[in-house]
Parts: structure tokens; sequence; C-alpha cells
């Protein structure tokens, strides 16, 4: 009985003396098992195998050119009024009467007044005019056949410098242009053509009223004119005759001049007016 109680004990004793070396025999397996490299998965070999790419060279910045210069634009070809106008080098259409002239003086002491527009001017230029006393207007007026005579001599001076032929050319292409409207160059030697017993009523009528209004004040000048045209159509025959007598004298001394000139004058077979 107490060997088998003994053994028994003995047994329980190995048991318990035996546990531990299973225990650290599991421990060590599980150590090996530690120690031992994992396998690598698939896309971890293929992070590592995977070249790396090589890194691009920064591209260096363009330096931009400097612009290059926009092209001149192409001068036009000149019209036939210019190459004529370049040839012909005409002086002005007229010399400035006295109106004008006072229009051209006093035009700048109203822009330093502050005034801007043609149609202001103009009204206060005309205000100041029709202000002017007689002779201040003759001064004016002195001024004006100053510079018509000056006017005059360079016309003679360009005519007898110039081709006729081409005096002719632009006379045709202004009557073209224009018209009976055209106003075409003409010889300064030549006879004034005579005035119409109209033309002389209204001169005799603008010289008579001219005290009422300015001469030379274009819309005193344009209201004038209407009077004028007004009257003489409501004048009477027998008034009228003086000025249709006046006007015959006129033509018979125009025939004799023009016969004179043709004489003296050629014109280089130009037909010019």
């Amino acid at each position: 009985m107490f060997r088998v109680i003994g053994s028994f004990s003995a047994l329980r004793v190995s048991s318990r003396v035996l546990t531990p070396s299973r225990a650290f025999s599991t421990t060590g397996a599980s150590l090996v098992a530690a120690a031992k490299p994992k396998r690598k998965t698939a896309a971890a070999v293929k992070k590592t195998t995977k070249a790396k790419a090589p890194v691009k060279a920064k591209k260096a910045k363009k330096v931009k050119a400097a612009p290059k210069p926009k092209p001149k634009p192409k001068k036009k070809a000149p019209t036939k009024k210019e190459q004529l106008d370049a040839l012909l080098k005409a002086p002005k259409s007229r010399a400035p009467g006295a109106y004008a002239v006072f229009l051209g003086e006093f035009s700048k002491v109203k822009r330093q007044q502050g005034m801007t527009t043609v149609a202001e001017i103009a009204r206060a230029c005309s205000a100041d005019w029709k202000q002017l006393g007689e002779s201040e207007k003759h001064q004016y007026q002195t001024k004006a056949d100053k510079l018509s005579a000056e006017y005059e001599e360079t016309l003679r001076k360009w005519w007898n410098t110039t081709d006729h032929n081409l005096v002719a050319l632009e006379n045709r292409r202004r009557k073209r242009v224009d018209g009976d409207k055209a106003r075409l160059l003409k010889d300064p030697f030549a006879p004034k053509r005579p005035m119409t017993s109209y033309v002389l009523f209204v001169k005799d009528f603008v010289t008579q009223n001219k005290g009422v209004a300015g001469t030379n004040d274009i819309t005193e000048m344009s209201s004038l004119m209407k009077s004028a045209a007004s009257k003489w159509k409501t004048l009477p025959s027998a008034e009228k005759a003086p000025y249709a007598k006046a006007a015959e004298v006129e033509k018979s001394r125009y025939k004799q001049d023009q016969d004179k000139y043709l004489k003296s004058h050629t014109v280089g077979g130009a037909r010019l007016h």
C-alpha cells in the first residue's frame, strides 16, 4: 500500500518536474520560429526589385527673345489730285476778307478765354464785329486789301513758272469731281469776266446797307444777299434799266480787253477756262 502511494507521488513529482521542460521546449521552438526571417510578399519583392526612376533634370528656362520691331506701314501711292498738287504748287484759292482777318485774330483770344467749340467762337466774334466802329472795321479792310495784293502778286509769279497743260488737266479733274460748282484755276493776267445787271445791283445794295449790317460778317452777308434777291424780283423794269445798261458797258470792255490779252499771251494750246 505504501509503495503504491509512494509510486503515485513519485509520478506526481515527475510530472511536476517534466512540466517546465515542456514549457521550455515550447518556448524555444517559438523563439527559433521568430528568429527565422519572414517571407516577403510579392508586393514587397516588387517594391525592392523595382529600379528607382532616374531624377529628371530641370529644364533650363527659355530666355524670351526681344520683340521684333513692327514693320512700318507702307506709304499709300499718291492720288492724282496729290500728284497734280505737288506738280502745280498753286497758291490758295483766294485772299481773306476783312471779317476773315478779324475772325483769325480774335478766335485765338476767344480760345484763351475758355471757348472751345467753333460755333461758340463764331457767335462771339460776330457779336464783337457788330460792336466795332467804321474806323476799326476800315483797319481790317486795309489789312485784307494788302493780303489781296500780295496774293495777286504770288499768283502771277506762279502762273509764269507753271506748266499750263497741268493747269488744264487739273481743271478737268475739278469739273469731273465738283461739276458746275468747281473752282477752276485761272490765268491771273486774263481780264475779269463782266458783271451782269443783277451782280451790279447787289453790289450797290450791299454798299447802301453796309451801315446796317457788317458786309464781311458771314451771317449778316447771307441775310443781306437774301434781301437783295427779294428786292430784285420786285424791282420795276425802269429801275432795272440802268443796271442793264451798265452791264452792256461791262461786256464791251471785257471784249476789248480779251482781244488784247489773246494777242499778247499764249496758253500753250491748253484750254484753261
